[in-house]
């Protein structure tokens, strides 16, 4: 890749479409060939939730997956 269509796939980055460009698809390639394993392309963080109120350990991960469990109850709801 030239300099110039690195630059513009860097000034991506901060959107959605980098994930399309050639160069994030070369270097996932070349990571997955080092690893010799495919490479997740998104992670959950698992950050610890810290709070007087909470007396569990708790991540963030915990709170994305509920919210998205009481989501799909919902709209099960709504179209049934």
């Amino acid at each position: 890749m030239s300099d110039a269509q690195i630059r513009r796939a860097l000034a991506q980055a901060d959107s959605s479409r980098f994930e399309r460009t050639a160069l994030y698809k070369r270097v996932l390639a070349l990571a997955e060939q080092m690893e010799r394993r495919l490479l997740p392309r998104a992670t959950m963080p698992r950050i610890t939730l810290e709070s007087p109120k909470i007396t569990r350990k708790l991540t963030t991960e915990w709170f994305a997956t509920r919210v998205e469990t009481r989501y799909r109850r919902c709209m099960v709801r709504a179209n049934g």
